[in-house]
Formats: structure tokens, sequence, C-alpha cells
């Protein structure tokens, strides 16, 4: 609601004047109706101030304009390029899951593969570890009670021994004195495979011993021992021997899946070789590494990715250790082989990324084109738009002035004061309706709580009579086409209050509603305080036509009724509400 509202209103400078010379005398006009004038040839000559006449009708720029253009092309622009980085960003972020994942399923085949063979490698272990056992038991068994190197029969005994021994094994018997008692290698002699340090353990009291790899001297062939103590009412009689050729991992190798640069091997659990496939250049002991200080100690068995101190060659490892058994199962592969379907994801996500990189250029450049010549059109268009505006403001601001021209000359033919009075508020009316629309670019619709308290109040101090005004308004926008058949009811309303309302008085007041209602009509009521009215003047009265067709022409209908003075009451189709 709205109680003796004050609206804000652009500051207008006054019309500079100029004289018309007419009948009946001189017409002080505003330069627009001058212009009017001029542009008839009238036989007056006439001078049009156009800095009055454009007064109140901004103008954008060029330079304004431009720079609406540069700020559209830059918000489209950045849009443009803001989508594009967020679509290449979740390209890239996509691809990297992808390499990721392609990252971590290369990782996690490979370890399954040298886990497989890990495993492989164990069971040999203990195939071997149960074969020499029984073998070098059975050799044991063979001697009977005591050593004796005339018994004829020994050979054959320890032929039938040793007779499931593949063909990478040898086997010996050696007295306590180092005598070589029976051997199955016709190349190898008994200084070749004398190992003092396993000969003197055997000796010292232990059972039975693995050696690390060694190599024959002669020969130059690589084996690695498994020996056991012979004895007889605990006495050392002597030890039996088992060669194994390291060659023999060989087999596992070329079964394993693990391809080129992976390894097989067994170790003593002290972290020296026993066997290796490759073979290496060297003797290893791997006491001090990793695999024994750390990994070892933590799990029976496990994988890791290390740099092998044998070759210097990055593998993936997987080691277990072997229950019951002196021996560690080793399977190892080359990373880069393990690795390698995951490189060849990467060649194919670069190549991706080059071409989706290319047509993002190509994307970019092309909507950054559409960009300008959208920003353009925009340009073009909000030119028009401004233009357009412009216009329209300066119909309207004319439309006045030519009003305001009219109420002049009307002045000037002679007419009865009161009948140019009531002609020039009627004309007052309309001119404020075009006021309103180019004083506030408002040209399809005139707001209500701007148009009513402003036509009101000066409707009102036109009169002499003092004049108290309330107004209760809704936010209501007016349509421009009910604008002027509204302002003229309005004053019709008004100037009848003012001129029978309140004679004699000195105080008076008038309320003045428009409501919205629910059916989207508006009501329209004026009252006053005054003596009320003559049903019969009203009547017959010109005003009274007037106020019907207005009331008809805007669709609605009123009633006059006379309670502590007079109510006007009408029902109007004007507009809809702002939203």
């Amino acid at each position: 609601m709205v109680r003796a509202v004050d609206l804000f209103r652009k500051p207008q400078r006054p019309a500079r004047k100029r004289r018309l010379s007419g009948r009946g005398g001189e017409l002080a006009l505003p330069c627009s109706a001058l212009s009017a004038e001029r542009a008839r040839r009238t036989p007056t000559v006439l001078i049009l101030d156009t800095d009055s006449l454009l007064s109140d009708s901004p103008i954008v720029s060029d330079h304004e304009g431009r720079m609406d253009l540069t700020r559209g092309f830059t918000i489209v622009g950045r849009a443009a390029i803001a989508a594009i980085v967020c679509l290449f960003a979740a390209f890239c972020v996509v691809l990297a899951v992808w390499l990721h994942s392609s990252y971590s399923s290369a990782v996690r085949r490979g370890e399954e593969q040298v886990v497989a063979t890990a495993k492989i490698v164990a069971a040999n272990a203990v195939w071997i570890n149960s074969l020499a056992r029984q073998t070098l038991d059975r050799m044991d068994n063979a001697f009977g009670s005591a050593i004796d190197p005339d018994d004829r029969d020994l050979s054959r005994r320890l032929n039938q021994a040793t007779a499931a021994l593949p063909t990478n094994a040898t086997a010996y018997v050696i007295a306590a004195d180092g005598t070589l008692i029976y051997s199955t290698d016709r190349e190898g002699s008994p200084a070749d495979i004398l190992d003092q340090t396993y000969f003197r353990r055997l000796a010292n009291g232990a059972d039975a011993y693995t050696s690390a790899m060694t190599q024959m001297g002669n020969t130059g062939r690589r084996i690695f021992l498994s020996a056991a103590r012979i004895e007889r009412d605990h006495r050392f009689l002597g030890v039996a021997v088992l060669a194994f050729d390291i060659g023999m991992l060989r087999s596992i190798w070329d079964a394993s899946p693990l391809g080129p640069g992976s390894t097989v091997s067994f170790f003593r659990r002290d972290g020296k070789l026993i066997a290796r496939h490759p073979e290496p250049p060297d003797m290893v002991d791997l006491g001090n590494y990793v695999l024994f200080t750390n990994y070892m100690r933590k799990a029976t068995s496990g994988t890791y990715l290390s740099t092998s101190p044998v070759d210097q060659v990055k593998r993936l490892v997987a080691y277990r250790i072997v229950e019951r058994t002196p021996f560690v199962a080793i399977a190892s592969a080359d990373i880069g082989l393990i690795l390698k379907p995951f490189w060849n994801d990467v060649a194919i996500a670069l190549l991706v990324t080059a071409l989706v990189s290319a047509a993002t250029v190509a994307a970019g450049l092309k909507i950054l084109s559409l960009a300008r010549t959208d920003a353009r059109h925009t340009a073009e268009l909000a030119e028009a738009l401004r233009t357009n505006q412009v216009l329209m403001r300066e119909i309207h601001h004319r439309v006045k002035n030519n009003l305001q021209t009219v109420m002049g000359l009307i002045r000037l033919q002679g007419l009865k004061p009161e009948t140019v009075q009531r002609l020039n508020d009627r004309i007052l009316a309309m001119a404020a309706v075009h006021e309103q629309m180019y004083g506030f670019d408002q040209f399809d619709s005139v707001n209500a709580r701007q148009l009513v308290p402003t036509l009101s109040r000066t409707l009102v101090g036109l009169h002499e009579q003092a004049v108290d005004l309330v107004f209760e308004l809704d936010d209501i926008k007016i349509d421009a086409e009910k604008a002027t058949p509204f302002t003229l009811l309005l004053n019709e309303l008004l100037t009848n209050s003012m001129k029978y309302a309140f004679a004699g008085r000195k105080q008076a007041l008038i309320r003045i509603r428009l409501l919205r209602q629910p059916d989207d009509t508006v009501l329209f009521e004026l009252s006053d305080d005054g003596i009320g009215y003559d049903p019969a003047a009203a009547r017959s009265g010109m005003g009274s036509r007037l106020i019907k067709a207005l009331v008809a022409e805007m669709g609605g209908s009123f009633t006059i009724a006379r309670v502590d003075g007079t109510v006007f009451t009408a029902q109007l189709a004007l507009a809809r509400a702002l939203v």
C-alpha cells in the first residue's frame, strides 16, 4: 500500500520558450511545439532548440556499443573456452583413470604370473629335496653295517639305490679319509666334488648339508650338492653325495609364461644362490639383500619390485620359503615386459590425446568464431533496440509537447475560462501518460504507483482548495492502450470532486484505491468526504457521459454511492500485476 507516495522522476531541463504570434495575443510554446509549427510551414519563423528536445533521451555512444560488443564477446568466448577446458579436463581424467586401471591390471597380471611360477619352482624344490633325501637314505642302507671296500656286491646295491636319479644328477660315496668309494660321474674326480666345508660339517656331526652353487674345476660344470652323513654306532664312516646340474631349472624357465628377461632360482635361507636360470656369471650371495634382511622376516611368501643385484635388471619378484627344506624358491619377470600392455595403452592414449587435442583446438576456434558472430549480432540487436527506445522516447516526448501546444492554442480561441480549464485538464491527463512513458522507458505499460499519485497531485494543485490525498495502490502495470482512458477517468473524477464536493471548506480528503482482484480485474475506487452528488445532474452532465464512455472502453462497470461523501467504484480490466 502507498500513502501519499512521492515517486522519483527524471529531472527535466526546462524547455526554452519562443513567442508565437497569433490572434488574441502571444502564446509561450515549448520548442518541440515550435518544431511542429515550422514543419507545417506557417508564415511565422521559428527557432528549434534540439538540445531541449532530446534532453530527456539518454544516448548510448558508439564507444559504449563497441564496449558492449567486446563485453559480449568476452563472456561468450570465456564460456566457450571454459566449456572446452572442462570437456578436455574430463577427457584427461577419464584417460588417467583408464591408464591407471591399465597399469594396475598389468601389474596384477604380472604378480599372478610370477607368484604362479614361484609356486612351480617351490614344487620342484620339494621334489628335488625329497628325491635327494630318499636316494641318500637308500645309498646309506646299501652299505649294511659297515663300509667294506672289498664288498663286490656294493656297487650293484649302490647302482640300485641311485637308479631313480635324473640324468643331470650324479652320486658319490666318499670314505671318512676322503677316498672315493663310488661314483656315477665318468668325467669328474674326487677333487672336483670335494668341498671341505660340507665334508667337514658332516664329519663334525651334521646329518645333512645342501651346498651353494659351485663349479667343477676340470669340466666347468656348475652344480649344487646334497650330502648326508654315513655313520655306524655313532662313528663317522663317510658321506653320500648327490651333485645336481643347475641346468635342471631350464625346463621350468621354458615352461613359465614370464618371457625373456625372467629368472627362476633356488636360494638357501642364508642368501647364497643354489641354482638359477639363466645362469649368473659369478657366484651370488644375497645374505645382506633386502629379501633376506626384511621381506622374508615378515612373510614366508610375497612379491616386491626391485633391481636385481646380479644383472641390474628391474624385475617384479615373487619369493616363497619352501617349508621343511633348505630352499627359497624365487621367480622374477622383467618389469618392462610386464608393463608392455600398459605402455601400448599409453601409446594409444597419446595418439587419442593428440587427435582430441586437435579436435578441441579446431572446435575452440570454431566456437570462438561463432562467438564473435553471435556477439556482433547481439550488439546489432542491442543497437537496434536502443535506437527504437530513443525513437519511442522522442515520439512520446513530442506528443507531450504537442499536447501542451494544443493547450496553448485552446487558450487563444477566446473560450470561457471554465471550458478552457476543463479541456486543459483532460489534455494534461493525456500528456501525463506520455510523460510517464518516455520518462521511465515504459512503452508497453505504465506503473500505477508512479502515475496515479503524480497526476493526482498535479490536478489537485490546479485548484485553490487544500486537499489531503490518501493512496492505496497495488503494484499494477496499466496497459498502454488503457492508460489514456484511465487518466481521463481519474481527471474527471478529481475535477468533479474539487469543483462540487468541498464548497466553503478549508480542508478536504480524497482517497484513491487501486487494488487487484482475484479474477485479474482491478478495483478502482475514488471517494471524498464532500457534500455528495446530485443523481440528476450526474445523469445529464457532460462529465457523466464521458465517465460512462471511458469505463466502457476499459471493459468495466461502475457505481456511484453517497456514503459520507461520494464514493465512485469501478471494476476495470487494466493489466497484470508485476511479477
